[in-house]
């Protein structure tokens, strides 16, 4: 599966796409791959830093749980919004990280 993140370019200035897999996070994924999101729990959920909105292949996401939910609802996040941390893709997937969400550059 694919990740596009539309609001990030690479090199050649066309929006950046990561390889993924359903048994791996979308969160995991951008970290492995150096994209910069904020995830003050280290991805358990608990803090809700980690939200990115989805622009394209909901559908292909993991279902939504209680936890990811409650903490969507908490932070005010609107409904076209996952936790990184939480949703895993079966499918290509388009994202957009908030300006909020960005953490700092990995080096690789």
């Amino acid at each position: 599966m694919r990740i596009t993140i539309a609001n990030r370019r690479g090199s050649d200035g066309q929006p950046v796409v990561l390889e993924s897999s359903i048994a791996v996070s979308l969160l995991n994924s951008l970290l492995v791959e150096g994209v910069p999101i904020r995830h003050d729990c280290g991805g358990r959920a608990l803090c809700g830093t980690c939200a990115v909105r989805v622009l394209e292949g909901w559908g292909g996401l993991s279902p939504i749980g209680e936890r990811e939910a409650l903490r969507l609802h908490e932070g005010g996040r609107p409904g076209d919004c996952r936790l990184a941390c939480q949703a895993r893709a079966a499918r290509d997937v388009s994202i957009e990280i908030p300006a909020e969400g960005q953490g700092k550059e990995v080096e690789k």
